[in-house]
């Protein structure tokens, strides 16, 4: 019996042993894994992977021109469309108002100390309970103006007093499709392009817990309208919200440049089943995309055909500086006026 206890107890501490080098590999190897997976605080410099939080409407700038930003417009409205907008406007109905506040949300920080941040702050009320809608656009104003060429040819381009349009009101904003004589037709549309390949979309929203729901709508380049929701704004105070953008919405081709922006189109609020019919306060402030910024650098792209040419390379640092406070940081972009014209004779090739 005492043999057997002695080999009973070799045989544990074997077992021990085993036990031991087992878990001492275990965290070797866990550490080699860690160590090999360590990431820096501010992340790993790749370039191609890089997202960028960026700020694409601020409310800070009036482009209305009327104090107001952006219109607000009900689906009980029957003002007549070829008036001016109103800001304010209510029927036997709805009513409706809309203006731009002097505020901004505590927690955005670079807002704190900046005397000219605004908010876009809505008012609306319906008479009666069930399916009311509000929208939340912007103007139709030259700034909000995106020209979006059709990939076909179309009937209407094809007739003999066909000419090449332009979408601006103001003659200062030169269009580069409308130099051209080719039977191709231009949409205008209105709205913001939210530049780079954008993986999400956030909006500080102040609520007072009114039981709506907020909806984006955004356009792909080929026309299609998506609807992104965000939720329920049934919440008091201002808190972000976000929403992802799918994998399904078109945002690149395989060209050069090889982003095709999504653009913004408007908001809307959905009332519920169980909304009441209280006059609605609702504040809007720092429409922002999650966005990769990230351009192909080749040894050719320098090169420019025409202004058309260089404008169009222009394009992501254009969006990128237009409503930034510190444009600088997004780069330079390209002196379009040094682009070549058209051909011109030069001197004649010597003879053989």
């Amino acid at each position: 019996m005492k043999i057997n206890i002695i080999k009973i107890k070799n045989r544990c501490e074997s077992i021990k042993q085993i036990l031991w080098l087992l878990l001492i590999s275990v965290g070797v190897s866990a550490i080699l894994y860690f160590a090999g997976n360590v990431k820096a605080v501010a992340g790993f410099d790749v370039s191609e992977l890089e997202y960028r939080s960026v700020t694409v409407e601020s409310w800070d700038k009036d482009f209305s021109g009327g104090g107001y930003g952006w219109e607000v417009k009900t689906d009980k409205d029957d003002a007549p469309k070829n008036e001016p907008y109103k800001v304010q406007y209510s029927n036997l109905q709805s009513e409706r108002e809309v203006k731009l506040l002097k505020g901004t949300p505590a927690q955005v920080r670079e807002n704190m100390n900046y005397a000219d941040a605004k908010i876009l702050g809505v008012k609306y009320a319906f008479t009666f309970p069930g399916e009311n809608t509000v929208t939340i656009r912007p103007p139709h104003v030259d700034h909000f103006v995106v020209e979006r060429p059709r990939p076909y040819l179309n009937e209407v381009a094809l007739g003999a007093d066909f000419k090449a349009p332009s979408c601006y009101k103001d003659p200062n904003y030169q269009s580069i499709y409308s130099s051209g004589n080719r039977a191709q037709m231009v949409d205008c549309i209105y709205g913001i392009p939210l530049p780079g390949i954008v993986k999400a979309i956030s909006v500080w929203v102040c609520g007072r817990g009114n039981e709506y729901n907020l909806e984006g709508w955004v356009e792909d380049w080929t026309g299609r309208v998506h609807i992104l929701k965000f939720g329920s704004v049934d919440f008091i105070g201002w808190k972000p919200m976000t929403v992802i953008v799918p994998v399904s919405i078109p945002q690149k081709q395989d060209v050069f440049p090889p982003t095709k922006n999504i653009i913004f189109k408007q908001f809307k609020l959905r009332s519920r089943p169980d909304t009441n019919q209280d006059t609605v306060y609702i504040f809007f402030d720092e429409l922002r995309t999650l966005s990769k910024i990230f351009e192909v650098h080749f040894d050719g792209a320098q090169i420019d055909f025409d202004k058309a040419d260089c404008e169009r390379k222009n394009y992501l640092i254009n969006l990128l500086r237009s409503n930034s406070r510190n444009p600088d940081s997004f780069g330079t972009v390209a002196d379009c006026s040094q682009a070549p014209g058209p051909a011109a004779a030069g001197p004649a090739a010597p003879g053989p």
